[in-house]
């Protein structure tokens, strides 16, 4: 398969599983400041997600929409870093989840500029 493709969907995958995880604490944060804040990040992970599943239907161009590859693959088809899908244990930890996830990206993303 397409390498560039490939990379795309590792990229897309991180910030889908990422915004998932993090859209289930909607509601459920300590103070309703945090609480929306939380939510604000998980919207962010998942636009990015979206921008880059947008990219790799262009890329494999084979009439599947970004949502048909968001979304219509089996479990294992994902590949996505297996530490965005931890379960929410408590809030600290997700807070700690989503600093080492935005130093990942933030590294990842000036390497690649």
């Amino acid at each position: 398969m397409n390498p560039l493709y490939n990379y795309l969907l590792k990229l897309a995958d991180d910030s889908f599983i990422m915004g998932q995880r993090l859209s289930a604490w909607c509601g459920e944060g300590p103070y309703l400041e945090e609480d929306i804040a939380l939510t604000n990040i998980a919207l962010d992970e998942l636009g990015q997600a979206n921008n880059f599943y947008v990219y790799a239907s262009r890329v494999i161009d084979n009439g599947k929409s970004e949502d048909d590859i968001a979304f219509l693959r089996y479990e294992h088809e994902y590949i996505n870093a297996h530490w965005t899908e931890l379960p929410n244990e408590d809030y600290a930890q997700t807070i700690l989840k989503v600093y080492v996830f935005s130093v990942y990206q933030k590294l990842m993303y000036e390497a690649l500029s």
